[in-house]
This record gives C-alpha cells, structure tokens and sequence, in this order.
C-alpha cells in the first residue's frame, strides 16, 4: 500500500497541470493514447470537501481563492470522508456559449482523492471513469425559465458546477470549433494510461499532459 493512498486530514495537494505546448497544427497527429478536455480560461483551483460538513477552495499556489460566490460543494460528495477535486474556477468574466458572461462556476476536470484515498497510481482513464459515474453526462438542465443546453460542459448535480467532457479524437477539428467562445483557451490533452503521482510539490504530473492555445498577446500557442 502506498504510504499517501490514505487521506483522512486536509493537507494541500497541487493539482496536476500541463506545462508543455504544442503548436494546434500538431494536434492532428496525435494517437488514440490521447484524451482531450477543454482548456477553460478560468483560475486553477483545487476543492476539498470534506464529508458534507465543509469544503476549502484554494488556487494552484496554496491560497485560498478570494472573491468566490458561494456554492454548495460538500452535494457533490458522496461519502463522509475527503474528496478532492481539481477543477477551473470561473472569475475572468468570460463570455460562454451563448455569448453572455459565464461566472462564477467551478469546472471539474480530475479527482485525485475519493472515499478518503488518495488515487495515486490510478489511471487518467480510470479516474475520468469513475467522475462519469459520479457526475453523470448530461450536456444541460432544466431552469426556471428556459432547458438549456451546452456543447462542452457537463451539467452536474449541484447548481453552477460543471464537469469537462472527454474527446478520444477529431483533436484538430475540436480545437478550431471550441476557440471560437471566448471561455475556451484550446485543448488539454492527458495521456489514458497514465498513473497519478503525488501531488506535493508545485511541479507534478506534468510527463502525460500538454496543451494547445490559441494565441494571445502574451503567447503563440
């Protein structure tokens, strides 16, 4: 047994993020050992839960992150011990799908902890897998007013939190469609069978994920 496979008390994790980019031209010759997610131009953060009494929400840095709205994170677990998620936390007023502001929403795009075990040694596949499970496929829901429907999120249960949908191909053609909304930066693509380190140090998990943006003035891709 691993000596971190067990979680029952908050000690910061540092979410596995991609720090390698690629030019959108290379997307198209990448193989099926490849799973794509939306790249969304949001604040990295990371949510513990712990049970359904209480949650902390912090950045990429350790921080806790300032200016959140409040949402009801601990729904989202299913057990009394810690869930970590990592996820992208909306709060640079971008502009969604339909053209109108998309704030203060969280994104999840990995599990690292679950039913109090730290999932190292898990695979990508395996942990997007058992997010399904948890969160459904649901691509809209159903609000006072209006059903409203999105082409790359996953509506979960609990009012604005979102899950990325996975792609296992068509990268090329994906990027070029999802530039076009202000929200969505470009492509992060994670590599299936690639098993989750710990994640105590800043630099982590970086081996299996890269990333294409669009460019930007502080960037070409």
């Amino acid at each position: 047994m691993n000596i971190f496979e067990q979680y029952s008390d908050f000690k910061y994790i540092y979410p596995p993020r991609a720090e390698v980019a690629i030019a959108p031209g290379l997307l198209s010759g990448l193989g099926k050992e490849w799973i794509a997610q939306p790249k969304y131009n949001g604040s990295c953060a990371v949510l513990f839960i712990n049970g359904q009494s209480e949650y902390k929400l912090f950045n990429r840095k350790n921080e806790e992150l300032s200016l959140q709205n409040p949402i009801q994170y601990t729904a989202l677990n299913d057990s009394d011990k810690y869930m970590v998620l990592c996820g992208e936390y909306l709060n640079k007023n971008k502009y969604g799908e339909n053209g109108k502001p998309f704030n203060h929403k969280f994104i999840i795009w990995d599990i690292l902890v679950w039913r109090g075990r730290y999932l190292i040694g898990v695979t990508f596949e395996s942990r997007l897998t058992l997010l399904y499970e948890l969160f459904g496929t649901s691509r809209g829901f159903v609000s006072e007013n209006d059903m409203i429907i999105f082409n790359h999120l996953i509506a979960t249960q609990v009012e604005n939190v979102f899950m990325a949908p996975a792609y296992l191909d068509n990268y090329s053609e994906l990027y070029n469609e999802i530039i076009q909304t202000d929200l969505y930066e470009g492509l992060i693509l994670k590599k299936a069978n690639a098993k989750l380190e710990p994640g105590f140090r800043e630099r982590n998990n970086q081996s299996w994920q890269i990333k294409a943006r669009k460019p930007t003035l502080n960037y070409n891709f």
